[in-house]
């Protein structure tokens, strides 16, 4: 694995934060064509693409509870368990950030205040194409129930039957409205509704899309945000590793290899030390972990790309490098890990001392896997309960204070152009 010193000013780090993966002209218009597709041909016009791209045979998307329930029967006791408990701990968690409706009372009657309440329909697109991954209807399903949705709706491309540990967490979930559609035509589908060529409804559309996919339905995601709200546009899976001379250098190898097996080419796996000794341990571990992996083919690429382990003067450069960086995932594995973990600033998610391996937060702990990438951890935030939760103003004015203020209100709807904003409150007067 490659080493390069660099200060928070190298071009390293400026290539690393510009690794971006952008679609093609050719994926972004037949994604709109698809898209419009949809949204004209309504529920016939799904089927045939899922018949063309995901392996439907006949006319019904919709699978079957008697099919889930089939499936979800095969998973093995010990999955059973794993992802029993899997739910409980993200469950635990998220029931934290549940919010409050809150009024306040203010002078001469006002009443003013915030209503949360939940959404109604949530759509969840869970791949199944080269991978299967139970732990996304988790992340995904799990802080939505908690947040009070009433309806949550999955879409996946399933090949021949429904996994079994997909089928088995639906199960454990209560998720029974199932379809057999993946790519932008299953984005289409969630964010437009669909209807029969009697335009009856058949697939009601849904107030918010989450869960990843591949670059079809990741272009169509971003395409109809605004008519409905999204998670985020996730880019390719990323780890940084701080880690000094106190360090298990197999154990950052293994850490940094976890997030380069997904294997687009564009994962990140980069690790920060202050010790040229340190890195010249761990890209050694790295080398000898790759050269005895069934993925060596595929960790090579990605390494190349963007693995490097950059060694700085001091760990002032090293958050500087890391914070600049914002990494989905970041990793702690120094001397004092919760005092360096108190300097960060920008992350997904922080994983504090040794036994935190990241994968530990993908599957099991708790909090959210769903995270920002590429940099996006500057601004963005865990998915949560938060993001299915709406937020509404409460305003009451009583009859003492509309006729107290509404002159000052005039005044400056008046400066604005807005005459009759101003005429509106001075008919109380």
């Amino acid at each position: 694995m490659k080493i390069v010193k660099v200060t928070p000013k190298s071009q390293e780090i400026d290539r690393i934060c510009g690794r971006e993966v952008a679609p093609s002209k050719e994926i972004h218009d037949k994604v709109m064509d698809i898209l419009a597709d949809i949204k004209n041909g309504g529920y016939a016009k799904a089927v045939e693409y899922a018949q063309k791209f995901d392996g439907l045979k006949g006319k019904n998307l919709r699978v079957s509870e008697a099919e889930i329930k089939k499936s979800a029967a095969k998973c093995p006791p010990e999955m059973q368990r794993a992802l029993k408990q899997a739910i409980k701990n993200v469950r635990d968690f998220h029931v934290n950030q549940m919010e409050d409706s809150w009024l306040m009372e203010g002078k001469d009657g006002v009443v003013l205040g915030q209503r949360i309440r939940p959404m109604k329909r949530v759509g969840l697109y869970v791949p199944g194409g080269a991978g299967i991954y139970p732990s996304t209807v988790i992340m995904n399903a799990v802080p939505a129930i908690v947040a009070g949705v009433k309806d949550i709706v999955v879409v996946t491309p399933i090949k021949g039957e429904i996994n079994r540990a997909v089928a088995f967490v639906l199960c454990e979930l209560g998720i029974t409205e199932v379809y057999h559609i993946g790519g932008a035509q299953a984005i289409g589908m969630l964010a437009y509704g669909a209807k029969d060529g009697k335009g009856k409804v058949v697939v009601e559309r849904v107030d918010k899309i989450v869960g990843p996919g591949n670059v079809f339905a990741a272009v169509a995601k971003k395409e109809v945000f605004g008519i409905v709200d999204i998670d985020m546009v996730a880019g390719p899976s990323e780890v940084l590793v701080l880690a000094d001379n106190t360090c298990d250098p197999d154990f950052v190898a293994a850490d940094l290899l976890s997030q380069a097996e997904h294997g687009s080419g564009f994962e990140a796996a980069i690790c920060i030390t202050d010790n040229m000794e340190t890195a010249q341990m761990i890209s050694e571990c790295v080398d000898i972990q790759v050269e005895n992996s069934p993925k060596k083919e595929l960790l090579t690429k990605v390494l190349d790309n963007f693995g490097r382990i950059l060694v700085v003067k001091d760990w002032f450069d090293g958050v500087a490098i890391a914070n600049a960086i914002a990494p989905e995932h970041m990793e702690i594995m120094t001397d004092e890990a919760e005092s360096m973990a108190a300097q960060i600033e920008n992350a997904g998610a922080v994983f504090i001392g040794p036994w935190s391996s990241e994968p530990v937060g993908d599957y099991f702990a708790g909090p959210n896997h769903v995270l920002p990438t590429n940099g996006t951890g500057r601004f963005f935030s865990p998915l949560g309960v938060y993001d299915f939760l709406k937020r509404m103003s409460i305003i009451k004015y009583s009859e003492k204070a509309i006729k107290k203020n509404a002159k000052a209100i005039a005044v400056v709807a008046n400066e604005e152009g807005f005459i009759h904003h101003a005429a509106a409150v001075l008919k109380r007067l």
